[in-house]
Formats: structure tokens, sequence, C-alpha cells
């Protein structure tokens, strides 16, 4: 009897030895935080919309059908006003201006008629930007870098002035041309009644000159010049990225032809009478000026300098350098201080024969024909 109340009381003391160890486990253990799952990134959905584009080169007047324009996805955020998503919107209209393989097709560069693409005038002022004009300048071989310069070139406008001294209020260059004022009286062999003044006789005569004394003799002279006044000339380059629209005469394109012109057929070649030689063709004539797209206010510069007689040079740019430097006008002085040129000094001796001028080589540009096959 004794026996089993100790065993009671060790089965009681280990149960509750157990109660405790466990309370203390769950009062004591860390806290466990669960850790979020990794958020799956939803793809983007992109909103696109079908353009039309010109899958070949269609040009100008050209009927727009279902065998040259294509519908390719962009992004609805360049979709813009003028595009075109539905073929059936564009069929059977005419092509304004060429337009090449790729382009995708603006309501402005078709027509609905025959009678609306002759309103819209020519074809080159289509490329003229919104603000700019078109201004010709002329040009010669050495001007325009002897002719390598084409439409679409980029180009640098250098202008040279000649400046003189004039008369403020005559106008004219100076030196004035003074006269001789005649008092009324007798004078061999002419009688004058009222006083007038003597045109000047012969070169030089009567030009106005400075008063200065011979050395050594003390005696008073006038000295005249001996030749007209020199020209002061200056050159600078007045407009920089210029880009050329068209070189010479501009040949209109047309879509229309003769209906009394006899066709040829693709791929025929001409008809060569027998037993004559091959005719050439048209030498390609030179050109004689250049159009440039400017400002407005630049076209009216050049215009008031073609107007003055001012010389015009183009200076050829890299392609793709649309870079401005800051450039000095270039004078004798500046010329002169810059390259380090010295002026000769006057020396007891010379070189023979005597040379005024240097001997340039005179420029001749004879078009060579080229035979048709």
């Amino acid at each position: 009897m004794r026996r089993g109340r100790i065993f009671f009381l060790l089965a009681l003391i280990v149960f509750l030895g157990l109660v405790a160890v466990v309370l203390v486990f769950l009062r004591f253990r860390p806290a466990i935080t669960p850790q979020p799952s990794p958020a799956v990134e939803a793809t983007p959905v992109i909103d696109v919309v079908n353009v039309l584009v010109t899958t070949q080169k269609v040009p100008r007047g050209s009927v727009i059908t279902r065998d040259v324009v294509s519908l390719i996805p962009i992004q609805r955020q360049f979709f813009l006003q003028g595009m075109f998503s539905d073929i059936k919107d564009v069929e059977g209209r005419l092509a304004r201006i060429d337009l090449e393989a790729g382009f995708i097709l603006l309501d402005t560069m078709l027509a609905d008629s025959a009678e609306e693409l002759s309103a819209t005038g020519s074809d080159i002022a289509l490329y003229i930007p919104r603000g700019s004009v078109a201004v010709a300048i002329p040009i010669d071989r050495l001007t325009k870098a002897s002719y390598p310069v084409q439409a679409g070139d980029r180009v640098n406008v250098a202008v040279v002035h000649a400046f003189v001294d004039i008369d403020t209020e005559y106008q004219s260059r100076l030196p004035n041309v003074a006269g001789e004022a005649i008092a009324p009286g007798t004078r061999e062999p002419t009688v004058y009644l009222t006083a007038g003044i003597s045109a000047p006789v012969g070169e030089g005569t009567g030009n106005a000159g400075r008063a200065e004394t011979i050395p050594g003799l003390g005696q008073p002279i006038i000295v005249v010049p001996s030749e007209p006044q020199r020209p002061r000339l200056v050159a600078q380059v007045v407009l920089q990225d210029v880009t050329v629209l068209s070189v010479g005469n501009y040949s209109a394109t047309f879509t229309g032809q003769d209906a009394t012109a006899p066709t040829q057929q693709e791929g025929e070649q001409p008809v060569q009478p027998p037993n004559q030689p091959a005719q050439p063709a048209p030498a390609k004539p030179i050109p004689e000026f250049v159009s440039l797209i400017v400002t407005p206010q630049d076209a009216l510069m050049l215009t008031y300098l073609m107007a003055n007689g001012a010389q015009f040079t183009l200076h050829l740019r890299a392609a793709g350098d649309n870079s401005r430097v800051q450039i000095e006008a270039e004078t004798l002085q500046y010329y002169l201080n810059k390259y380090n040129v010295p002026i000769p000094v006057k020396l007891p001796y010379g070189i023979e024969p005597r040379v005024n001028s240097p001997d340039m080589p005179v420029i001749s540009i004879v078009p060579t024909p080229t035979p048709n096959p």
C-alpha cells in the first residue's frame, strides 16, 4: 500500500515536470515570421495599332493600290492624326510626292483627284520646310568648289566685299574731280559774260589732290592719285550649314505623257539607222546658279548682297557635320598677322624679268558629249 503511494507520487512529479517543460518552451520560443512569397511580375500589355506603309517606291501622281501598301504594327502612342489603318481609306488616291519604300502614309501625302494634285504647286516646294524659303545665288566653277555640290548637300556661304571711300554728300568714289572757277571777264581768247566752271581735261586732270612740298626745294605742289582708288577686300562666312535645294535649272517631273508621241516598249532598244555613227548625247549644261534653303531674313540678306555685286563662294561640308564655328573675317591685315606673312623690304636689287602680277592659268570647260550606245 505504501509502495503504490510512492509510485503515484513519482508519476505525478514526472507529469508536472513535463507540463512545466512544455510551458517554458511555448513561452520562450522565437517568433517565426512567415516569409512572403515573391510576387510574379505581370507582363505589360503593349497597345499596338496597325498603320499603312509603302512597300515599294510610288512616284508622284501614281494611284495607290493594295499592291504598293501594307500594314505594320506600331505602339498606339506613336499613332498620329493623318495616319491610316484601313487600306480602303487610301485605295484609289494619288501620291502628291515621290514616296520611297517604307514611308508611313499620311493624309497630306495623298490627293483625291488630278485637279487637287495639280493645285499643290511644284514638286520642289515640297522639300522646303515650313518657315524657310529658297533663294538662288550665282555660281561658277571656282565659287562652287569645282561643281561637286549636289542637291541635299550642306554648305557654308562665304561672301567677298570690296569697300571704297566715297563722298558723303555726292555718294561718289573719292577723290572728287575739281574744276576751275572762272569769273566774268576777258580771258584770251574767250570773253566770259558770266561766272562758270571749266571742265577737267585729260587723265588725272582735275582730281582733288593734297598739297605737299618738294623736299630740298621747298616748292609747293599738288599730288594727285596715279590710278583710281583700290577697293579694300574683306571675306566672311555669312551662313553655315545651309541645305542645297537644287543646282542649275530644276527639271519638273510630269506624270502624264504626250498622246501623240510614239511609245517604246520596255526593254526595246532605239532603232539606229544603218551605216550611221552613234549620235552623242547632248552635253549636260554647266550650272550657273544654286538654290539654297534659308530663313526669310537670310534670303533677303543674300538678295541685298547680289544687288550690290558681292561674290559668293560655297564651301562643301562633310556628310553629317552640322557643327558651327566662330570664323574671323579675312582682311589684308588679318592675313598678314595670322599667317605671319612679312612685307618685302625695298632692296637695291630685283629679279628679272619684271613681273607685275602672276600669270594665272586660264580655266576653260569643254563639255565632252557621251555617245549613245
